[in-house]
């Protein structure tokens, strides 16, 4: 089974960052190796958020598909659809889940979380992969307000 942690990224550090993803796996990497560092724990706490069981399998349950199954046992929460499964867990903030391969963790858990928050960072443990969740774009208010006149 592949593990991956996803990390709630605060608004403006995630906008300062979205390009430079590398960067941010770089650091987080760092403080994993050294969580004691008080520059780095300080520097983690400000750019992260901590998530929420609660938060977290309220909105599961109340935005899965219908197609998709969503239960927990204790603090675990199990996604299912057909053949397959991804087991989550709340760890330290951190939402931790495990799954046979990424695609299934596309398919039944990215689309569930992705309007709970946009600013979600997925970072393999033993595997590679990483990289935002698809934030939802913010739409520039100022177009959103704009009106066309036409005049004859």
């Amino acid at each position: 089974m592949n593990e991956y942690s996803i990390y709630w990224i605060e608004e403006e550090v995630a906008k300062s960052y979205f390009h430079k993803s590398d960067i941010l796996l770089r650091f987080l990497k760092e403080y994993e190796a050294e969580p004691s560092r008080s520059d780095l724990k300080s520097q983690y706490l400000y750019i992260t958020r901590q998530v929420q069981y609660q938060e977290i399998i309220s909105h599961l349950n109340n935005h899965a598909p219908k197609n998709i199954t969503v239960h927990s046992v204790g603090q675990i929460i199990y996604i299912k659809r057909k053949g397959q499964s991804i087991l989550v867990q709340i760890e330290n903030g951190l939402l931790n889940f495990r799954c046979r391969n990424l695609q299934e963790a596309v398919m039944l858990l990215f689309p569930i979380i992705r309007d709970f928050y946009p600013y979600l960072f997925v970072k393999g443990k033993n595997v590679p992969n990483y990289g935002w969740i698809s934030p939802i774009t913010q739409k520039n208010s100022d177009r959103v307000r704009q009106v066309l006149y036409s005049y004859r």
